[in-house]
């Protein structure tokens, strides 16, 4: 079949509300980690339960694998818009300069906060000085959850670098007809997952050192993501590349959104029950667990299918609301840390249940972040540095290609 690349010009209304999903649920994963046990996370509440391990472990399944998928496709899109030079310049302004900004802003708040939440209580005993941290180095550097800028950034290099040397070879054009006849007969054949799961799943298989619970390890620290994150994250961007070639293979997920779905469902049912409830936080080798390094990986994927399959049948024609939620789950997601953890401080001490704090600290985190949003970013620099200038005439925003 011809190469039916995604048109520069074409607003992708479905995998922008994805791709803003992926980034809102991002708030939810921190939000239940408070309630967790055993402790995890900056704040921990005097309330625990374990069906917010579960909902930890299930939404950390999927979350930045179809994030990155769409990464790759938007980003083949800009590179097809703007060309190299114009590609480097966006990418520089959208991504780098917030990580640059962003960076050091979050960092002392999430500090500030950390020495707040860990303090004694008034008229108790002071507790022992924690130790010194670290000294920053390229494998203690703390990215924080602002670590998906920098992955990005690798991402992009690696992609410019790929780009520079096939066109230097004149083999670009070769070479992706041969991927588009590989991939899209296995995506047709439905075979594609039995080979995008292969590099995580010897990341994990060769790890002698693998927190297995937590499958692939986020790379917030260190500026070398760990092999397991590489593996999935570059592959995901890879496939995500691909398929702005052969967009219309994304109505196949469409069509299969359903047993994507299922297997989704079976997958994470069997992995929980292979890993368990609750965060284990010794490691194991991986070569101990055969199934459940191919397994995890396998169940990633069949949520990356099925959300982007479902987005696709049900969502096509943009809707105000998930418009506006596109546009600033960027800003929500870089601001939500240090805001959820004043607020899960504020907390910690009630004699509430898990299941009346949770809801009560997400929904204050989202309003007062998009609140900042409305009034801060909206119509400002910070939003024209996020997101690009915003067009008041309707039809021409429709034909804005994502550029952030």
């Amino acid at each position: 079949m011809r190469e039916s690349s995604a048109s520069p010009a074409q607003r992708w209304h479905e995998l922008d509300a994805v791709r803003a999903f992926a980034l809102l649920l991002g708030v939810a994963l921190h939000g239940v980690m408070s309630f967790m046990t055993p402790r995890i996370w900056i704040v921990a509440d005097a309330a625990t339960d374990p069906g917010f391990n579960i909902a930890f472990y299930v939404i950390h399944i999927f979350r930045m694998v179809t994030f990155f998928v769409l990464a790759g496709f938007f980003a083949r899109m800009i590179l097809q818009k703007r060309g190299l030079g114009g590609f480097i310049a966006n990418r520089l302004k959208r991504i780098a300069l917030p990580l640059v900004v962003f960076w050091p802003l979050i960092m002392a708040a999430i500090v500030a906060i950390m020495i707040i939440a860990n303090a004694p209580a008034p008229g108790s005993a002071a507790a022992a000085p924690p130790p010194p941290p670290p000294a920053f180095n390229d494998h203690t550097f703390p990215l924080t959850h602002l670590w998906f800028l920098y992955a990005l950034l690798l991402l992009y290099a690696g992609a410019i670098v790929v780009k520079v040397v096939t066109d230097i070879l004149h083999i670009g054009g070769a070479l992706g007809r041969m991927l588009d006849s590989v991939v899209a007969g296995l995506m047709r054949t439905d075979l594609i997952s039995a080979v995008l799961i292969l590099p995580t799943a010897a990341a994990f298989y060769l790890s002698s050192n693998w927190m297995m619970w937590f499958g692939v390890a986020t790379p917030d620290t260190g500026l070398y993501p760990n092999a397991a994150a590489a593996a999935a994250f570059t592959t995901a961007f890879a496939f995500g590349w691909w398929l702005n070639r052969r967009g219309d293979l994304i109505d196949h997920m469409a069509k299969r959104f359903w047993l994507h779905g299922i297997s989704a469902a079976i997958g994470t049912w069997w992995c929980v029950n292979l890993a368990g409830t609750s965060p284990v936080l010794t490691p194991v080798a991986g070569h101990d667990h055969p199934i459940y390094c191919l397994l995890y990986p396998l169940t990633t994927w069949s949520w990356t299918f099925f959300l982007i399959g479902v987005a696709r049948r049900f969502m096509t024609r943009e809707n105000c609301v998930s418009r506006y939620l596109a546009d600033a789950s960027y800003w929500v997601f870089i601001v939500h840390v240090p805001i959820l953890l004043v607020l899960q401080d504020l907390v910690k001490d009630l004699a509430w249940s898990p299941e009346a704090k949770a809801p009560l600290v997400l929904a204050g985190t989202f309003s007062l972040a998009i609140v900042s949003y409305q009034i801060l970013v909206r119509h400002t620099i910070v939003g024209w540095l996020l997101n690009g200038r915003r067009r008041k005439d309707k039809a021409v925003a429709a034909a804005r290609p994502v550029t952030a």
